[in-house]
């Protein structure tokens, strides 16, 4: 009986339990990234965004958009081109060059934005929270936006955020941007990219049970009445994590997040190529598991378990498994069919990065990034 209940192909015997462990492992890894959730479907004034695009002279809340910039002169020309056409009367765009020592300042000014530096962090204040509350303390707009300086805006990014901030004035909006991967050496970052979408649990088949109150760093929008009230990024449980964006949105209370895609916001988190990917994730991608449900962890742990073994112990599912790589990696950023064949590398680069996270949080060890020492505190 046990010979009917194998499958037989190509010379591996593959038992019915190993099939069907493998299956729920695959099917949670589509019920964790269900379908994207645009930014612009988030507000019941979304159809401000397409109204705009006809017509700028609709009115809005001023946006007072804060930039913290450490040495992003190389692209901070991609931001800051599409974010000036979108400016509209009572906006102000504030790049607060943190201490760069190439030139950010100056390519700033060309683009006819105000330009200002923070003081130097001090004790107990991070350098990214320091200088987005120096930011936020200079400008008085209603509605506060935060971008990173590799973000590429989509033409309705400023409105988009402001309806759905004004739609819900107690909660942060946050979206994370499709990443684009542009060399090989970036390509490991897809399973670290996937996995943070699963594991906010914001895009799963049932986000109001599964989401977690996180934000993601590149675009974040609050009211400043809420961010005053927590104390924003001056918080005590704010300024010295190294992912403030996590803290600023439980500090706020309440947290909702999109995900961007080509056509809309994008963001190239890594330039520098593996050596800086490795560093970056190692920064905050421990931290992030942290932060997920439980239960919505575990299932992302046992997906990643069948991404990692289930071919080994099945070699005929290697083909599923690749294609299930190519399909939800494309939702997150650019996924180059090779990568997605080739995927048991990029679940090695995974499980390395994850672990040195791992030691650098438990250990307390700092991690080096744009120069500086960053802290493990994890809230």
């Amino acid at each position: 009986m046990s010979a009917l209940l194998s499958v037989e192909i190509a010379g591996f015997d593959h038992g019915p339990l190993e099939l069907a462990v493998y299956a729920g492992g695959w099917m949670l890894g589509w019920l964790l990234l269900w379908k994207p959730l645009p930014l612009s479907s988030m507000s019941s004034m979304s159809s401000m965004s397409s109204r705009a695009e006809v017509s700028p002279s609709v009115e809005r809340p001023g946006v007072a958009v804060v930039i913290p910039a450490r040495n992003e002169a190389h692209g901070l020309a991609n931001l800051l081109r599409p974010l000036v056409a979108q400016r509209r009367s009572g906006d102000r765009i504030l790049v607060v060059d943190d201490h760069s020592t190439d030139g950010t300042a100056r390519v700033a000014r060309a683009f006819e934005v105000d330009v200002v530096t923070p003081p130097p962090p001090g004790d107990g204040w991070l350098g990214k929270p320091n200088a987005c509350w120096f930011g936020a303390s200079v400008t008085d707009q209603a509605t506060l936006v935060f971008l990173d300086a590799d973000v590429r805006p989509g033409p309705t990014l400023l409105d988009d955020l402001a309806a759905a901030v004004g739609d819900d004035p107690d909660a942060l909006v946050s979206m994370q941007p499709w990443h684009r991967m542009e060399t090989v050496g970036e390509q490991p970052s897809i399973l670290c990219n996937i996995t943070a979408l699963m594991g906010c649990g914001a895009f799963t088949i049932a986000p109001r049970v599964t989401s977690s109150n996180v934000a993601f760093g590149p675009v974040i929008a609050v009211d400043r009445v809420a961010y005053e009230r927590c104390g924003g990024h001056g918080a005590p449980s704010v300024r010295s994590m190294h992912t403030e964006d996590i803290g600023l949105a439980r500090a706020v209370g309440r947290s909702r997040l999109a995900n961007g895609s080509p056509a809309t916001t994008t963001f190239r988190m890594y330039p520098g190529g593996f050596a800086e990917l490795v560093r970056g994730w190692t920064r905050s991608i421990a931290t992030g598991a942290r932060f997920t449900r439980w239960w919505v962890g575990l299932a992302v742990a046992l997906w990643m378990c069948s991404v990692a073994g289930g071919w080994l112990a099945a070699p005929i599912v290697y083909p599923l498994t690749a294609v299930q790589i190519w399909v939800l990696g494309r939702r997150a950023g650019t996924m180059h069919p090779v990568a997605a064949a080739m995927f048991p590398l990029l679940v090695v680069v995974f499980v390395v990065i994850f672990v040195r996270s791992v030691v650098a949080v438990l250990l307390r060890r700092d991690v080096t990034w744009k120069g500086r020492q960053v802290g493990a505190r994890t809230g």
